[in-house]
C-alpha cells in the first residue's frame, strides 16, 4: 500500500482505517470470507428500493436486537436456506416455525429471507 500514490495521499486517519479493515479481512477464516463475499454479491444484486428497505427498516430493527435474539433469527434463516421457495413461504406462515419470535423478529426474518431469495418473475 505504501507504493500506491492514492493511498499515500489519503489522510493518516483514513490510511489507518484501511489498514485495520485489511487486518480484519486477513484474520477471517476462509468460511467467513466466503460468507462476506456472498453478502456483498447479494447487496450488489439488490435494487435501490431493496437497499433502502434494508438500510431504513431491517438494519435498525437488527441493531436493536440482543446478540442472543440475533442468533435465534440467524438459526431460523439458516433453516430456511435449504428449502424451496414454496417450503420457505409455508414455514414463514407457519405459527409453529415462528413461535418464540416477537413481531419485529418475525419481520426481520421475513425481510432477510426476501432479500436473500428475491421472488423470481
Amino acid at each position: 500500500m505504501q507504493n500506491n500514490e492514492r493511498f499515500r495521499n489519503l489522510p493518516p486517519e483514513k490510511q489507518q482505517q484501511i489498514r485495520q479493515n485489511l487486518q480484519k479481512w486477513n484474520n477471517l477464516s476462509p468460511t467467513e470470507r466466503m460468507a462476506m463475499k456472498d453478502r456483498q454479491a447479494t447487496w450488489e444484486r439488490m435494487s435501490p428500493e431493496q437497499k433502502q428497505y434494508v438500510q431504513r427498516t431491517l438494519l435498525p430493527k437488527w441493531q436493536q436486537m440482543s446478540p442472543e435474539r440475533k442468533q435465534v433469527v440467524n438459526d431460523r434463516l439458516h433453516t430456511l436456506q435449504g428449502m424451496s421457495a414454496g417450503d420457505r413461504q409455508k414455514a414463514l406462515n407457519d405459527p409453529q416455525f415462528m413461535r418464540g419470535l416477537n413481531p419485529d423478529e418475525q419481520s426481520v426474518l421475513r425481510g432477510l429471507d426476501s432479500v436473500r431469495n428475491p421472488p423470481t418473475p
